[in-house]
């Protein structure tokens, strides 16, 4: 029973799951709005913090912050974009 149970949940479409998700939650974030994300961000926060209390540690943190002004470099060199 639990191999069944096993191979059934290995050989699930996985990008069907992942569309689904994503429609549920983008739905649910268009009806309820930003302070719902926000919530639902928290709550992700706060359950990595239960698994590893120090995380985010001074390193994560510093890649992080270099991710960031990466990602700004590339914003400004790509200039501004013109809505149709």
């Amino acid at each position: 029973m639990i191999t069944e149970g096993s191979r059934e949940f290995a050989g699930r479409d996985w990008d069907a799951v992942r569309a689904n998700k994503d429609e549920y939650w983008g739905e649910r974030i268009a009806r309820l709005g930003a302070l719902e994300a926000f919530r639902i961000a928290e709550e992700l926060r706060a359950q990595a913090l239960a698994t590893i209390p120090s995380w985010p540690d001074d390193a994560l943190r510093s890649e992080d912050l270099h991710a960031h002004v990466r990602l700004s470099s590339l914003f400004r060199r790509a200039g501004p974009t013109r809505r149709r």
